[in-house]
C-alpha cells in the first residue's frame, strides 16, 4: 500500500483509490491534505473512521454505495487509452500479460502519445484491474446489454437519464425495470420459510457446512449475510453440490443454458439511502440516513447445462504471521492456560486461551486461531473499542446475541485470513431458541443486526485491502 505522497503524485493511483473507496479524487485529496505525506493510505482511511463521514475500502456487497463521479472520471481517462491502443480494458489487460513490470506502453502497444507512451505496466495494471471489476459488476447488475469497455461505461453514465445522479445505487434504481419481478420471487422464497418449515431451518443450523458462494462469471464471493444464508439454505434444500452461481444472462454469456426446472435464488447488493432534502443540494460527504438493497436472481451451476467449471476454493491462505502482527499492533492481552478454557474477561480486558499444545490434529492451527478470533471479536465489544453490551448472564437473550455476534464475526474474519470454521454449538442452540418464538422474517432481521455488529467488530481487527 502506497503512502499519501505517492498517491498525490500519481494520477493512476488517484483513479484506482477513488474507485476502490467510492469517493472522488477531489474528496480524497481534500480529506487528506493536512495529513503527512509519509502516512500510509490505509492508515489515512483508519483516521477517518472517527469522523461523521468515514472512508473505507468498499466491500463487494457495498459497491452500490460508490459515488458515480470517480467511475465517470476513470471511464473518461481510460477511454482515451482505449482509443489510442484500439483495445478494450480486457484486451489491454491481456496485452500486459507476461510483460515485465517496467515495460512501457510504447513497447507493448506501440503508443506514441506523450501522455501514455512512457507509462509502465506496473503503473497502469492495478487501475485496469480495478476498473475491470466495475465493468463486470455493472454487467452483473444488468445495467446495460453491451458493457465491455471504458467507453461503454462513459457513454452509459453520461446518458441524460443519469445526468443528476450521485451514486451507483441511483443508477441501478433508475435502471431496474425488473425489480417488481425480482421482489416477487424473493418474497416467494421467504414465504416458503415460514413457521411450518422452521424445523428444517433448525435442522440445517445444527449441522451447517460454512461454504462460501461465488459468482461463476466474475468469481466474486457473495459475502453478505443474507446472500450467504439464502444460498446455503437453498443449496441444502435442493442438494446442490456446486458453490457457483450466476444470473441467467451470465450463464448464457458463458455458453450455458438453464435446465427446465432450474430453481431461482436471491442475492443481495446493499447500499445506503441519503435523506431527501428539497432545497439543499446533498454534498458527497453528507451522512447517510437509510439502508436499501437490490435483489438479483441467480441459479446454481448444478442446474446448468454446458458448465464444466470446478467449485471455487480459497485461492491463497494468508500466513498466520499476519494475524500475529495484528494482535501485537492492537495490543491484545492474551493469557494461555492448561485448563483448556477460552474466554474473554470484560472486567479485566484480557483473553484466556488454552495452550497451543492442546490443539491437536491436522487442523490444529486453524482450530487455535479460529477460537482466538472468536474471543477477539468479544474483545472488540469493550467500551473503548466498538462499545457493545457484553458480560451479561449466561443464557440470557443479550448473552446469546453477543455470542452470535462473536460467531458471525469469527466467520467473517476466518474468511479474511483464509481460515475455515464452523459456528459454535452454543450459538447454534441460541439460534434454535429464537426460531421457536420468532417467525423467519423476524429471525432474519435479528441475524442481520448481529451481522452488522459483527462486521464492525471484524473491521476493527482487520480490513483487507481490495487486492488481497
Amino acid at each position: 500500500m502506497f503512502n499519501l505522497a505517492t498517491f498525490r503524485n500519481s494520477v493512476f493511483l488517484q483513479h484506482e483509490y477513488a474507485l476502490a473507496t467510492g469517493r472522488s479524487i477531489v474528496n480524497l485529496m481534500t480529506r487528506s491534505r493536512d495529513i503527512h505525506g509519509k502516512t500510509n493510505f490505509s492508515n489515512f482511511l483508519i483516521q477517518t473512521q472517527s469522523t461523521s463521514s468515514p472512508i473505507k475500502w468498499l466491500e463487494y456487497e457495498e459497491s452500490l454505495d460508490a459515488s458515480v463521479k470517480p467511475l465517470k472520471q476513470a471511464a473518461t481517462f481510460l477511454s482515451e487509452l482505449e482509443a489510442l491502443a484500439g483495445a478494450t480494458i480486457s484486451e489491454l489487460l491481456e496485452g500486459l500479460k507476461r510483460k515485465h513490470s517496467g515495460t512501457t506502453l510504447r513497447k507493448i502497444f506501440g503508443l506514441e502519445s506523450e501522455e501514455w507512451a512512457d507509462v509502465t505496466k506496473s503503473e497502469l495494471l492495478p487501475l485496469l484491474k480495478e476498473f475491470d471489476f466495475w465493468i463486470r459488476y455493472l454487467d452483473e447488475l444488468g445495467v446495460s446489454e453491451q458493457l465491455t469497455s471504458a467507453y461503454d461505461v462513459q457513454t452509459l453514465l453520461n446518458m441524460p437519464l443519469f445526468s443528476s445522479v450521485k451514486r451507483l445505487a441511483d443508477v441501478i434504481d433508475l435502471n431496474s425495470a425488473g425489480w417488481e419481478h425480482d421482489q416477487k420471487i424473493f418474497d416467494n422464497l421467504v414465504g416458503r420459510l415460514d413457521k411450518e418449515n422452521s424445523n428444517f431451518v433448525s435442522e440445517w443450523l445444527t449441522s451447517p457446512v460454512l461454504e462460501a458462494h461465488y459468482n461463476a462469471h466474475t468469481h466474486r464471493q457473495y459475502d453478505s449475510l443474507f446472500s450467504w444464508l439464502f444460498l446455503s439454505l437453498i443449496s441444502e434444500h435442493h442438494g446442490f453440490k456446486s458453490n457457483f452461481w450466476a444470473t441467467k444472462k451470465q450463464w448464457e454469456k458463458m455458453g450455458c443454458e438453464l435446465s427446465v426446472d432450474a430453481k431461482p435464488a436471491a442475492v443481495f447488493h446493499h447500499f445506503t439511502i441519503k435523506a431527501k432534502e428539497d432545497a439543499v443540494q446533498l454534498a458527497e460527504d453528507e451522512v447517510t440516513s437509510g439502508f436499501g438493497r437490490k435483489v438479483s436472481i441467480v441459479y446454481n451451476a448444478s442446474q446448468v447445462i454446458g458448465f464444466d467449471g470446478a467449485d471455487a476454493v480459497d485461492v491463497k491462505v494468508k500466513p498466520l504471521s499476519k494475524l500475529d502482527e495484528i494482535i501485537k499492533a492492537l495490543n491484545v492481552r492474551i493469557e494461555h492456560t492448561i485448563e483448556g478454557k477460552a474466554f474473554y474477561d470484560p472486567n479485566d480486558d484480557y483473553i484466556t486461551m488454552p495452550q497451543k499444545e492442546m490443539f491437536k490434529g491436522k487442523d490444529a492451527t486453524k482450530a487455535y486461531y479460529g477460537t482466538l478470533i472468536h474471543e477477539m471479536v468479544h474483545w472488540t465489544g469493550h467500551e473503548s473499542r466498538c462499545n457493545r453490551e457484553i458480560g451479561h448472564e449466561f443464557g440470557s437473550a443479550k448473552y446469546a446475541f453477543e455470542e452470535l455476534v462473536a460467531e458471525l464475526g469469527s466467520c467473517f474474519l476466518c474468511t479474511r485470513f483464509g481460515i475455515r470454521k464452523l459456528p459454535g454449538v452454543n450459538s447454534v442452540r441460541y439460534i434454535n431458541s429464537w426460531l421457536s418464538s420468532l417467525n423467519v422474517k423476524d429471525t432474519m432481521k435479528k441475524l442481520e443486526s448481529a451481522a452488522r455488529k459483527a462486521n464492525q467488530a471484524s473491521n476493527y481487527i482487520y480490513i483487507p485491502q481490495r487486492d488481497d
